[in-house]
């Protein structure tokens, strides 16, 4: 991807801005999706559960069918065959960003019965979007890949949550880098210990979804712009561990 001849600044301009992609505001995002595979062209292979999508409404549907699939045993693996793996090799083409945690029991391809190239995860810790490298996956997902649905993946019993509600209840720390996963939590926790609810660590999960929600909606310059125009559209959402269902926030 790079050329001896040119220099780094004008690489980066390129990449940005070659293809060009209007967003609200004026601002171009560009030509990153040739290098890691847009959803310019379209998908030709189909299973019995890839309904169209068109909007977020669409998408969301089809994330809850197979999230019922997934509840019931009922799973039909689609998208994951040797044709699926070489028609998505050059253009991937996800209909939503799955903002969930990076917990091993979370996988989003798995609860909701999607393939290769079906979902663009980006899954960290406590499930948010404060870092500016999970902030750009996002937008990337939505401008450059056209996703018409992100969604906020939290779910019962998060660690991440579990350990700010400690921090701010009983002042505990943890080693390492690992704070930085919990102080974007922290504000979720204090809005909802005010209101001493019965379960803490379950209020401050469903009010950490809600305001990454709220910040994925206000974000400038792109998907503010996008979900202005209603090119995409931005939920929350809760899976339980036990039952595996994922319900609505």
């Amino acid at each position: 991807m790079t050329d001896s001849g040119t220099a780094t600044s004008d690489l980066s301009r390129r990449s940005f801005l070659g293809k060009g992609l209007l967003v609200s505001g004026g601002l171009a995002v560009a030509g990153l999706g040739a290098a890691c595979g847009d959803s310019s062209s379209t998908s030709s292979g189909t299973t019995p559960t890839t309904t169209p999508v068109t909007n977020g409404d669409d998408a969301w549907k089809r994330l809850m069918a197979g999230n019922q699939r997934f509840v019931s045993g009922k799973l039909v693996h689609p998208n994951r065959d040797a044709a699926r793996r070489a028609e998505q090799a050059e253009h991937q083409t996800p209909f939503a960003v799955i903002l969930g945690c990076a917990d091993s029991r979370v996988a989003p391809e798995i609860v909701f019965d999607e393939g290769i190239g079906d979902l663009f995860p980006v899954r960290v810790a406590g499930n948010t979007a404060a870092d500016n490298t999970v902030l750009g996956s996002i937008e990337y997902g939505a401008a450059v890949l056209h996703c018409v649905l992100i969604v906020v993946l939290g779910h019962a019993g998060c660690g991440a949550v579990k350990a700010a509600v400690d921090k701010v209840t009983k002042g505990k720390t943890v080693p390492g880098h690992i704070d930085g996963v919990l102080q974007p939590i922290v504000p979720a926790v204090e809005a909802v210990r005010a209101s001493n609810p019965p379960d803490l660590v379950q209020a401050a999960i469903r009010e950490n979804v809600r305001r990454q929600v709220q910040l994925l909606q206000t974000s400038q310059p792109i998907l503010a712009g996008l979900a202005q125009v209603g090119k995409v559209e931005v939920i929350g959402a809760e899976y339980e561990l036990t039952t595996g269902v994922v319900d609505r926030v």
